[in-house]
């Protein structure tokens, strides 16, 4: 099996070769032996499976899944999180019993669904959501050594509803990626009709994984496209991969509510704001027949280095799902992947801009950036909320450019301030957020 997944490879590195583009990020080549993971047997808890998320251990030298078994081929609830793993990527073992499910009498009594999982240190960290009826969602945690036998955090739920009625219905789980200093979620909300309304994107950072603050400045940071677009309803589950100074986003997207699965790409230089949709979207389409001509949606890809292909591979295992009665499974696409250099989209300064502190909020340090089109003297200096200067951060004449400097406020106590920039004629001001 190992051997034709390497000549499959293959036979993708000379199409590749013969076809190579500036937009190679979004060309998804679906496996021919797909599905890779079926449903289970008549009767089982995994009877439909859907949610899926990947890692790759490097101890162990094997993929690892968890995914959301449930007990109808057309994903109903309630549901189950199993565990599967494989040498290859293509031929997987089941775990026979989900490893979490519902908890009788808890927030999670009634389903337990889209695992994110992160692997640091051989301690297995696990963001899901549950619900104690449908489509009610909040978002858990649970922690594990062996990605099997997993301990929720008793004060669960970490994450729940929004005072704003775009993420007032429920919130779902999309990716997390530690970072120095904490963590930085990316999640989706509902409106106070839960599901049924528009879903749209959040972001919120922590220090443990445990207590998120939201960014309630930018929030909702990506929003669904105008009407009769293809994800004019639902933007959800976002899976954030950051390549090279950009943040990649693959989403899933819907013109109704559980109907026209596909999955979209957006990308944002720091993760919160101006995610551009790619023009080339959806990026990952249903098939004109078979498995997954009913719908597909975004798993979380992997970037793997790969020689045997021109540049690095991306690895995504999808669910897919027929028409109707929706057989849910999971298949394997990949991507040769072709970044965006960062530092050829902005080496070039054409206008004054001052961008949003990152992170923000931010304990205790946060990066400010800004571009400069003509050089000349320039200040940046950070304010108090009743406008004292209290750190001057630049002060000094600089050619055209990019800059970026770092903000340090182990001093200063938790609150709002202000940063300002002053290049020649032009000058911005800013609000930041720290919280300690």
């Amino acid at each position: 099996m190992k051997n034709l997944f390497f000549k499959w490879l293959l036979l993708i590195a000379f199409l590749v070769i013969s076809s190579v583009n500036l937009l190679a990020q979004v060309n998804w080549t679906k496996y021919p032996g797909n599905p890779v993971i079926t449903s289970g047997p008549s009767g089982s808890w995994y009877r439909g499976l859907f949610g899926s998320y990947v890692l790759y251990n490097t101890d162990s030298l094997r993929y690892e899944m968890w995914f959301v078994g449930s007990p109808t081929v057309g994903g109903d609830r309630p549901c189950n999180l199993g565990f599967a793993t494989s040498s290859d990527g293509l031929s997987w073992y089941i775990h026979p019993n989900p490893f979490l499910t519902p908890s009788a009498g808890e927030w999670d009594s009634y389903s337990v669904e889209m695992p994110i999982v992160i692997r640091e240190n051989g301690l297995y960290k696990m963001w899901y959501y549950g619900m104690a009826s449908w489509p009610w969602m909040r978002i858990g945690y649970a922690t594990s050594t062996d990605g099997i036998n997993w301990t929720k955090y008793a004060g669960n739920p970490v994450l729940g509803v929004g005072t704003l009625s775009w993420e007032a219905g429920g919130v779902g789980t999309g990716s997390v990626i530690p970072y120095e200093g904490g963590y930085k979620m990316w999640y989706y909300g509902g409106t106070l009709n839960g599901l049924y309304g528009p879903l749209k994107m959040g972001y919120a950072t922590s220090i443990d994984g445990i207590s998120w603050q939201k960014d309630t400045l930018h929030n909702p940071i990506l929003v669904p496209g105008s009407p009769g677009s293809w994800d004019s309803h639902w933007v959800c589950d976002p899976r954030v991969l950051l390549i090279d100074g950009m943040y990649y986003m693959w989403y899933t997207g819907t013109t109704g509510v559980m109907t026209n699965f596909q999955v979209g790409l957006a990308t944002s230089f720091d993760g919160i704001t101006d995610w551009i949709k790619h023009p080339a979207n959806p990026v990952l389409r249903p098939s004109q027949s078979g498995w997954d001509s009913g719908g597909i949606e975004v798993g979380n890809p992997i970037w793997i280095g790969d020689t045997l292909l021109i540049g690095d591979t991306l690895y995504l295992w999808y669910p897919g799902s027929t028409p109707i009665p929706y057989i849910y499974q999971v298949g394997l696409s990949t991507s040769n992947f072709t970044p965006v250099l960062v530092e050829e989209e902005i080496t070039q300064p054409t206008e004054y801009i001052l961008s949003q502190n990152y992170p923000n909020p931010f304990n205790p340090n946060t990066k400010i950036s800004w571009q400069s089109p003509v050089g000349s003297w320039q200040t940046l200096k950070v304010y108090d909320m009743l406008g004292r200067e209290i750190a001057t951060l630049v002060d000094e004449y600089r050619p055209a450019g990019n800059y970026e400097v770092e903000f340090d406020a182990t001093a200063f106590s938790s609150g709002v301030y202000f940063y300002k920039i002053q290049a020649g004629e032009f000058i911005s001001v800013r609000k930041m957020v720290l919280q300690k």
